[in-house]
């Protein structure tokens, strides 16, 4: 786990692609600097485009303001890459020798690394030694590098080298997580719920009907002389009590 705390890299409400601290959910666990990073992008109508998608124009992340994440200094920043081509099924190529594309790499206290990827060619607003605070206007968000399409990739790492350097599990402030899903399926939970139990009350309230018809049936039987059934004349007669 990180020892800093960081604020996410934009402002607003943003979606994770691709990230998480477990296996199942990680960007690339075998991939040891990138085991705990995340790719974020926005998205309307549950899609990170509209129109054609082969447009960079189309992503509504595209060109959005990159935040400085946490104090520091720029140790590494490269401005050299156009944006990579978005193919068709949105498969994710690189049209640069490096899969970072446009990057740049802020070294904070305690020996930890941002790196922030596909960064916009040009955009940036820093260069290398430059001192950042939390909170400053890095760049913009690009599509160069390795990518299906515009995004921030973000990952905290313990050591400069992107190859070596072992991937920290983030220590976020400032957030909040709005899952629309979870709180869909939350408020359809509790709508199913509230119809169950109108129909589990309107049962109970006929079972306990029920149960008072039966009690007074049973009460009524038990305090009413004995049913004598006659036969015939020649016979004894027969006598049946209701239980």
């Amino acid at each position: 786990m990180s020892k800093n705390k960081y604020v996410l890299p934009f402002k607003g409400e943003w979606y994770i692609e691709f990230g998480g601290v477990t296996k199942k959910t990680s960007h690339s666990w075998d991939i040891i600097s990138q085991r705990y990073a995340y790719d974020f992008e926005i998205r309307k109508e549950d899609k990170p485009y509209f129109g054609d998608y082969h447009e960079c124009n189309n992503f509504y992340s595209y060109k959005q303001e990159i935040i400085c994440p946490c104090d520091g200094v720029v140790v590494d920043l490269v401005n050299e890459y156009d944006d990579t081509r978005i193919v068709d099924g949105r498969k994710a190529i690189c049209d640069c020798k490096d899969v970072r594309g446009n990057y740049i790499l802020i070294k904070h206290e305690h020996n930890e690394y941002s790196l922030i990827c596909h960064v916009l060619l040009n955009s940036f607003k820093c260069r290398i030694g430059d001192f950042l605070c939390a909170g400053d206007v890095i760049g913009l968000v690009g599509n160069s590098g390795n990518t299906m399409g515009p995004h921030i990739h973000y990952q905290v790492q313990a050591g400069y080298d992107f190859s070596t350097a072992r991937g920290l599990p983030i220590k976020f402030k400032n957030y909040k997580i709005t899952n629309k899903k979870i709180l869909e399926n939350i408020k359809y939970l509790f709508s199913f719920l509230f119809v169950l139990s109108k129909s589990m009350l309107k049962a109970a309230w006929y079972f306990f009907i029920f149960i008072c018809i039966v009690g007074g049936i049973s009460y009524i039987l038990k305090s009413a002389p004995p049913i004598v059934i006659k036969t015939n004349k020649n016979t004894s007669e027969q006598v049946y009590e209701q239980t």
